[in-house]
């Protein structure tokens, strides 16, 4: 196993330098350090997605990458351009790094330098901090249970954090247990190095919202990062996307655009597989399937999956592109229907569009998007009831009819629970009011329903415009 390999190349490396510098050395190099920054402050506010830089000349899966990079110069410039932290590999073999990359970074910029490697030793703590790193990078993957919480400790001790990385959900679990407070969820195999974009989704519910949670690996495009705002992700270590880049600034605002001010969208009452084509080929970031029977775009949960199979672009995308997520709208149903429900249909957050309390949104297993009809200003302070219970608020008109009406929000009162919360806004917006809607409300996302039908029916050169209106004010 390749990552057995580099263990094993670590641990001969590593004996090699504890001859040439006894921990004792180390440990007083360490101790002449300035204190170091602090990387969990580094991510404030946590309601926004930030940047850790990684300093990268090669990779085992992709090989070289920037072997020429100026490594000082790639820091200064990361800084400039608004990266919280920048990660910095020391591994030699593997990686072409070098710890004089990070001593040198570190003596160059004023933000917090996180050391990439692969720690299995005290030893390497101690070394990290005598070289000038504020943080370690720890893997579960490579400690068991007492080696993770020994280092994690070590870390601590010196006045380091510890960015611990996972790659599964026994691993998340492992890091929480173990009390790491920066959580890393890697979607790249270290065995297969293949990539699963949809691990972090998987593993965020079981990290508690105290810990900060990392998005790292696979991160290229606008589309990446937007779908990482919807996983409530503290930051992204990306490394590869920035050193091949042409023009690192560019991609570093490309990056961090995309998951603070992209505008998800989502495309709702989808009830055939044409509909699901024309929504995923237009860019759409969440699908909604409605199990209101009176509605006439209701479809049975047990059809879901039916209809994503045949679903062409769904189950063959484009390269590059990722599945959008599933939404689900019920209305005032049985907490172990809704529960049921979207298990046996795959969803991946559940739309509370009646009169559901925020007691009962506690009772929901997946994330909640729960719909809300303001009518006044007055109606805000309902805003507060469900800001610790619901993963996201919509805000729908205020109708006798529950959503899909074509009646347009009043954007005045939504613009400031926008400001309150991050909304989703609904209610008559289609193609050629949308974008008036967005620079009006500033929303964190869309949705659309009857604004892209015609006679009733999804109208799928209404969904590709109307994802182009939104699209098109963010370049």
């Amino acid at each position: 196993m390749f990552l057995d390999k580099i263990v094993a190349q670590t641990l001969k490396t590593l004996e090699q330098r504890k001859q040439e510098y006894p921990l004792g050395t180390i440990k007083r190099l360490a101790s002449e350090q300035t204190p170091p920054r602090d990387l969990l402050r580094a991510f404030e506010p946590r309601t926004q997605v930030h940047l850790i830089a990684e300093v990268k000349r090669a990779s085992p899966s992709k090989g070289m990458l920037a072997p020429h990079i100026d490594p000082v110069a790639l820091a200064r410039t990361y800084e400039a351009n608004g990266a919280a932290a920048i990660s910095v590999l020391t591994e030699p073999d593997f990686f072409l790094g070098s710890p004089a990359y990070l001593t040198a970074i570190k003596q160059a910029v004023n933000i917090p330098v996180l050391r990439k490697d692969f720690i299995v030793d005290e030893y390497q703590v101690h070394e990290a901090r005598a070289w000038g790193a504020d943080a370690i990078l720890l893997i579960c993957a490579i400690l068991d249970d007492n080696q993770l919480y020994h280092l994690l400790q070590t870390a601590h001790e010196l006045g380091m954090r510890c960015l611990v990385e996972t790659h599964s959900r026994e691993e998340a679990q492992r890091a929480v247990a173990a009390g790491a407070m920066i959580i890393g969820v890697n979607s790249r195999d270290l065995v297969t190095f293949e990539m699963n974009p949809y691990l972090i989704r998987d593993i965020r519910r079981l990290i508690p919202s105290n810990r900060v949670v990392i998005a790292e690996s696979g991160i290229h495009t606008t589309a990446d990062t937007r779908r990482l705002a919807r996983y409530d992700v503290q930051a992204m270590l990306v490394g590869e996307s920035l050193v091949v880049s042409d023009d690192v600034p560019a991609q570093m605002h490309m990056l961090l655009s995309g998951a603070r001010q992209s505008t998800q969208v989502k495309i709702c009452g989808l009830s055939r597989p044409a509909d699901i084509d024309a929504a995923v080929e237009a860019g759409a970031d969440m699908l909604g399937f409605i199990f209101h029977e009176p509605s006439h775009r209701y479809v049975k949960p047990e059809q879901v999956q039916g209809l994503l199979a045949a679903s062409e672009l769904y189950q063959h995308l484009p390269k590059g592109q990722t599945r959008p997520d599933l939404v689900g709208v019920f209305v005032n149903k049985d907490a172990a229907f809704i529960n049921e429900t979207a298990e046996q249909a795959g969803l991946h957050f559940v739309q509370l569009h009646g009169t559901e309390t925020p007691e009962f949104c506690q009772q929901i297993q997946k994330p909640v998007l729960k719909a809300l009809h303001l009518r006044e200003s007055a109606d805000l302070v309902r805003l507060r009831d469900y800001q610790d219970v619901a993963w996201r608020l919509l805000l729908d008109t205020p109708t006798p009819e529950w959503g899909g009406t074509g009646v347009t929000h009043d954007w005045e009162l939504a613009r400031t629970a926008a400001q309150m919360e991050r909304i989703i806004l609904a209610g008559g917006l289609t193609v050629d009011n949308v974008a008036q809607a967005i620079n009006s409300v500033q929303p964190w996302g869309v949705d659309v329903s009857s604004g892209v039908e015609t006679q009733k029916q999804k109208d799928p050169a209404k969904i590709r415009a109307f994802i182009e209106q939104v699209r098109a004010r963010e370049n």
